[in-house]
């Protein structure tokens, strides 16, 4: 094997080690204050051609171009750091480097390296006095959808024809039967999940590993999925009422749990008393007609132009989002129902302005509530600091991974037909999560909420195009990638579900034990304990290493370690090079998944085989 050999003709080598993020390798203080002074870093191989490097940011509009100190002190290993420091007084620092060397110029942003001048768009970004939900970067989630998890109160479930809406009637059905359709039930068939028995599978969901609850709507509905509030201030009595909420988020707390709770406050139900009795609260037409969310008619939308509206959902002190995140109830955020709807209608575009209200009444009562929003498409615009928290990562990870993995999009699916798009492409996969996670800060990238299926979206194990290795592979990188993993409730047990849009993803928990996928919940477990263990999954910087053909790698690392997750989509057994020139020098390599494999290090480079549909999990200390 040729000797990779570092010096300054080899332009190709040196420019693949530049880096730096948002990580305490690069940053020294990760949630500066204003006024801070903060401590920024790059770093790149040793005896680097480098003439002079500079931060650019601009400064009350000013462009400004500080020349950055190359450290002598960090300068005696395998990488030199050029540092500088910075006063953070300005709101949001947006900076990205210029490198100078004898014959070029590069520029370098959370995108990579050019040698052209650069937008602003996907600058590294400090957000000074940030308000973040730190629990969330260790959490493991786990969502749950009510009625379908666990019957903890026979005699609070609903009855056949206890009630009727939209020409259908309730009906029980008895657990384990497959959920029908809308045409047949109208959402309202219900298996009698309720919240006492959340709390009496707490043991369960503690030996997973999980750490935090998202659950589906709880308040007062006729509907089984509870998007159609009837009333925001109670918990559905056939969900055990506010008691049962009350005991629940207690438990949970006593067990290391934290719960968020979700609402939507784009739309109630047409059953809400608002409907009726205030019906300035909603959008009107000129025929004199509501305005119903995506025209469905049990949905019409809030009107934010209405300052009782918002003084009601979110601004009073015992507002709908402030009242559950305050005693005796003490949840810890919330899940916002299609976000991007919220306060726009037409000519009426208020959406901004609400979602800052909103952040600022949530942390006014908990600075740490979490605040995580629905958006499927790119939602980078809510996560500069002053909105969301995070989002169901369906743009950033979930879309890009069950593509890579086999299937085409299913969210454009639902609007376009014969869709032609490519799958298994390492660079394509790389390219969309890097375009996606460069546009926001570091300190948001970190709170994104991962997910491989939701109650929106079949199971990815259910898919016909996936086989089980894939499903392993995408569990593999719901725990290795930068954010916090969410488990949709089921998935940890391969649980029955069809691929057709509605009910597929919502059959009830199975609770026997032997139809469990035995192996599936030993990765699960496994992965949560890797997360866990290796601190490098929550803080560390990430990198993509190959990005060619039906394959990829990638890493999670500090100065001291690295977590390598790598797959093949081949339809052979096919080797692999890793160059880990740009993370450090390679002292020890543990396979962690496979205990027999055969691999060699060379120069640095880890080669290794892996056979079709294989992924593996690498450990590699560094010096």
């Amino acid at each position: 094997m040729e000797t990779t050999i570092v010096n300054k003709a080899d332009n190709t080598q040196w420019t693949n080690s530049i880096f730096s993020d948002g990580t305490n390798m690069f940053v020294n203080n990760q949630n500066p204050k204003y006024g801070d002074i903060v401590e920024i870093k790059i770093r790149m191989l040793k005896g680097s051609p480098i003439e002079k490097v500079y931060i650019r940011y601009l400064r009350n509009g000013e462009e400004t171009l500080n020349l950055m100190e190359l450290v002598k002190e960090e300068s005696e290993g395998k990488f030199q750091y050029y540092k500088v420091s910075v006063k953070l007084d300005i709101p949001t620092l947006n900076y990205h480097f210029i490198i100078i060397t004898e014959d070029k110029t590069y520029f370098y942003n959370q995108l990579g390296l050019t040698e052209y001048i650069i937008t602003e768009d996907y600058d590294f970004r400090i957000i000074a006095d940030f308000q973040t939900s730190e629990w969330v970067k260790e959490a493991v989630f786990y969502q749950i959808f009510v009625d379908r998890f666990f019957n903890g109160d026979l005699e609070s479930d609903v009855k056949d024809n206890e009630y009727s809406n939209d020409g259908f009637d309730s009906k029980h059905i008895p657990w384990g039967q497959a959920p029908g359709e809308y045409e047949q039930y109208g959402c309202l068939d219900f298996y009698g999940g309720d919240l006492q028995g959340v709390e009496q599978k707490i043991q369960y969901l503690k030996e997973l590993g999980v750490t935090a609850l998202y659950l589906n709507p709880i308040f007062d509905s006729v509907s089984n999925h509870k998007y159609d509030c009837k009333d925001y201030f109670n918990v559905d009595k056939h969900f055990g009422g506010n008691e049962a909420l009350q005991s629940l988020v207690k438990k949970l707390h006593e067990n290391g749990i934290k719960v968020i709770v979700d609402i939507s406050i784009n739309h109630t139900g047409n059953t809400n008393a608002w409907f009726k009795e205030k019906p300035e609260y909603y959008y009107e037409k000129e025929d004199g007609d509501f305005e119903y969310w995506n025209g469905v008619r049990s949905l019409p939308v809030l009107n934010y132009t209405n300052e009782e509206v918002q003084n009601v959902i979110y601004k009073d002190e015992d507002s709908v989002l402030k009242h559950w995140l305050k005693p005796p109830y003490n949840i810890d955020g919330w899940r916002l129902d299609v976000g991007h709807n919220v306060g726009k209608m037409h000519k009426v575009k208020m959406d901004k302005e609400i979602w800052r209200d909103v952040r600022k009444s949530i942390k006014s009562v908990n600075d740490e509530a979490y605040i995580v929003a629905e958006h499927w498409t790119d939602c980078s615009e809510y996560l500069q600091g002053d909105m969301w928290d995070g989002t169901m990562n369906y743009f950033g990870f979930m879309r890009p991974v069950r593509r890579y993995l086999g299937e085409m999009d299913k969210f454009l699916s639902w609007k376009v037909g014969g869709l032609k798009m490519t799958t298994g492409d390492g660079r394509i996969l790389e390219e969309e999560v890097s375009r996606h996670y460069g546009k926001l800060p570091y300190q948001l990238q970190t709170l994104q909420l991962n997910l491989l299926s939701s109650h929106d979206l079949h199971r990815l194990h259910n898919s016909p195009y996936v086989e089980k290795e894939d499903v392993k592979a995408a569990i593999m990188m719901l725990f290795t990638f930068r954010g916090a993993p969410c488990v949709y409730y089921g998935d940890e047990v391969m649980l029955d579900g069809h691929t057709n849009v509605g009910q597929g993803c919502r059959y009830p928990m199975e609770w026997h034990e032997e139809k469990w996928d035995k192996d599936i919940i030993s990765l699960y477990k496994s992965m949560i304990s890797l997360r866990k263990q290796e601190k490098v999954l929550i803080d560390g910087s990430f990198k993509f290493l190959i990005d060619e053909g039906k394959k990829t790698s990638y890493c999670r690392f500090n100065d001291e370690e690295a977590i390598i997750f790598v797959n093949s989509q081949e339809n052979e057994k096919t080797e692999i090079n890793l160059e880990l020139e740009a993370i450090g020098e390679i002292c020890k390599v543990d396979i962690l998944n496979k205990k027999e494999l055969a691999y060699e290090v060379s120069n640095n480079i880890l080669v290794l085989s892996i056979e079709p549909k294989e992924s593996l999990l690498i450990k590699v200390n560094l010096k």
